[in-house]
């Protein structure tokens, strides 16, 4: 059948067979963190529902706004270097 693996069962792979311990449970650490992120960069306007402070010249709703999303791209770029490190010690795929 098509969509069903080595043992005739149904279900959602997350991870590669063979996956280490250590890169699984990264694997989640990360997932868990970006939700968080994306959670509370939704509910901004509870945190940051004001004008002012002017913080680098932007009203600090704005300004929350921009520093979760430069912290969702350094995680990503942490995340990407850990993974390209990873592929280049296991070998050849």
């Amino acid at each position: 059948m098509g969509g069903s693996n080595e043992n005739g069962d149904y279900g959602i792979t997350v991870f590669k067979p063979g996956t280490p311990k250590s890169a699984k449970t990264r694997g989640i650490f990360f997932f868990i963190v970006f939700c968080v992120i994306i959670l509370v960069q939704a509910f901004y306007w509870v945190f940051a529902n004001k004008v002012l402070p002017i913080v680098l010249g932007m009203p600090f709703g704005m300004f929350f706004i921009v520093l979760f999303i430069a912290i969702e791209f350094v995680a990503l770029v942490i995340l990407y270097f850990l993974e390209s490190s990873e592929d280049s010690e296991g070998g050849s795929i």
